[in-house]
């Protein structure tokens, strides 16, 4: 039994092994996969949020910056000043880290820099901060600059905008770190923080878009009212680097990922556990994707273990389907991975990797609950292994896997693998939940590729996982925001009910009702009609359009997130839906506790 001390363990072996291997890799990502928030984020300037306090993938602006397994240097940089008659160059090195959330389409970048030097750049218009631009959805370039560039107010960034803006599309705040001065030379400054809000949904952006932008950050150091480029060049430095391009035209790409809670539809159908989702409520089983760059999973990572010239190129994809029979919650996923395999070195294998908690209580490290369906040994060939750790209840789930045909395991010898396939079942009254409730989960899909006993070519192994939720669910690593949730529906989500027609039009009270975060809708329709869903506030203003458009007679579900047609989380309170059918109308009053 793999126990989680082994784990972090071998973790932190890999970390101090790998840091060398992280510098060249980690080099200008063309693309982050952007977390989402567990809640909205006050713009004040201070990155004192659980949110930001996560284990955040990010980039780190500083010169000549070597990354390591969780951050990304950038594209390019600049020092403008290098031509300045008797300059120093660059000597105030400091490092800006910049970080990515979003809740909903609002995305948050925070900015924590150690910069010894704030100030304006006298003279010109940039200050040290944030200068962003980003791309609509109608295209063209919009213009967001956060910095210390003001003449009256310096001790404040300003927040600045292109005039195509959107009114209410951004936000701006920033905090002087204790000891900074900004421009002010009497002693070293101690560094400064910076959050902006952009609202993605009025440049045109839904949840489900990836964001084209380029950001860069200024560094002028050592400027004053009296001291700049002409008076003072062998003192003044202007340094910037940007991701995608300093001006535009190029651009990072930013995916909103994360999906923060999924559905399972209930299913009162036989359900043999034999790995191969044969059965037909698989076919519209709720799914997520969890995988490299998925707009679903949390992140992703990899590293080639010792060897930089190794390539990630199989990286593979993995469909998770949900379903649950009363409190049994059914996991299916498929794999299109071409390399099944186990890291030969290590624990690690293939396959999936959950964290498990109940209802109330975030397990410590000594007490997280593992449940595993991976393919952990060196049999050729052989069957994935299903284990749990001693802090699953006992009988608390169950799993097995399915080799697709041409797929053996554990072996480089034969050929590309056609991947695997998996069922997990939980068995969820014995964390206390019931039909109705959101299961808090994390799920990492491992994928180490080329990495069996047989490899005889050292380039190829690879090390690299997937997730939703956290890597290691570690209150001391990961920190905050660690599970996801996976809704025990009491309906059919999305899907009509194979019912006789209904005898009459109907709206039935939402169910769960108070609701967080998530509630399903069901309504009843006697024949074929147009049908609108609306939601409202308590002052009667139209909050989200849920249906519009014609539908069959049947009973139909969905799952309403407690969000604005724009993607907006809305605040704890009072909400009404209303259904128009010809002209059958009803109203039912629904309630948001967060």
């Amino acid at each position: 039994m793999r126990t989680i001390t082994v784990c972090i363990g071998v973790f932190l072996v890999f970390a101090l092994l790998t840091t060398a291997n992280a510098q060249r890799l980690h080099k200008d990502p063309v693309s982050l996969v952007v977390m989402s928030a567990e809640k909205a984020i006050t713009i004040d300037g201070r990155l004192t949020e659980t949110d930001w306090q996560r284990r955040i993938f990010h980039l780190n602006y500083r010169a000549n910056y070597k990354p390591d397994d969780g951050s990304y240097s950038v594209t390019g940089s600049d020092l403008p000043t290098k031509g300045l008659t008797g300059t120093k160059g660059y000597s105030d090195t400091s490092s800006a880290q910049v970080f990515f959330i979003h809740y909903g389409t609002d995305l948050y970048i925070g900015v924590n820099s150690t910069d010894s030097s704030v100030c304006k750049r006298w003279g010109a218009w940039e200050g040290d901060g944030l200068f962003i631009k980003v791309k609509p959805k109608t295209g063209g370039d919009i213009e967001y600059k956060l910095m210390f560039n003001g003449d009256v107010d310096t001790s404040h960034a300003i927040m600045e905008v292109s005039g195509n803006a959107p009114a209410g599309s951004y936000e701006g705040a920033s905090y002087l770190q204790p000891g900074t001065i900004a421009n002010n030379n009497s002693a070293p400054d101690n560094g400064y923080q910076l959050e902006m809000l952009i609202r993605l949904d009025k440049l045109g952006y839904t949840v489900n878009d990836t964001i084209p932008i380029a950001v860069t950050v200024m560094d002028p150091d050592y400027y004053t009212r009296a001291n700049d480029e002409g008076n003072s060049p062998t003192l003044v430095q202007f340094y910037k680097s940007w991701w995608g391009s300093e001006w535009g035209g190029a651009y990072g790409k930013l995916i909103l990922g994360d999906k923060p809670v999924a559905t399972a539809n209930p299913t009162t159908s036989t359900i043999t556990l034999d790995g191969k989702l044969d059965e037909a409520f698989w076919g519209t089983a709720p799914s997520i994707v969890i995988g490299p760059e998925s707009k679903d999973a949390t992140n992703w990572w990899y590293m080639q273990w010792a060897d930089s010239l190794a390539n990630y190129g199989d990286r593979s994809q993995t469909m998770v389907k949900f379903i649950h029979k009363g409190t049994d919650l059914y996991i299916g996923f498929t794999s299109n991975d071409s390399s099944v395999t186990n890291w030969s070195t290590g624990w690690e294998a293939d396959g999936m990797f959950i964290w498990m908690r109940d209802k109330l209580t975030i397990p410590g490290p000594a007490n997280r609950q593992e449940i595993k369906l991976m393919f952990f040994g060196d049999s050729v060939g052989g069957p994935a292994v299903f284990e749990v750790n001693t802090n699953v209840p006992t009988g608390g789930a169950e799993g097995i896997a399915y080799n697709f045909p041409g797929t053996v395991p554990r072996t480089e010898t034969n050929g590309k693998d056609k991947g695997y396939s998996g069922e997990v079942v939980i068995h969820a009254d014995k964390w206390g939940y019931v039909v109705g409730d959101t299961v808090r989960i994390g799920i990492i899909m491992w994928d180490p590729d080329y990495s069996s006993r047989d490899v005889t070519d050292s380039h190829r192994p690879i090390y690299a996982k997937s997730w939703w939720g956290s890597e290691w669910a570690d209150v001391v690593f990961d920190k905050y925001y660690m599970y996801r949730g996976i809704y025990l529906s009491p309906t059919a989500v999305g899907v009509e009910e194979k019912e006789t027609v209904p005898a009459s039009y109907s709206l039935r009270q939402n169910y769960p009702n108070p609701f967080n975060p998530s509630t399903v809708i069901t309504y009843a329709m006697q024949e074929r009609q147009h049908v609108t869903l609306t939601v409202y506030n308590l002052l009667g203003e139209e909050i989200a359009t849920l249906v519009s458009g014609v539908q069959n007679a049947g009973v139909h579900s969905l799952e309403w997130n407690g969000r604005t047609s724009e993607g907006h989380a809305l605040t704890s309170g009072i909400y009404f839906v209303r259904i128009q059918a010809g002209s059958f109308s009803d109203v039912r009053k629904m309630m948001l506790l967060k």
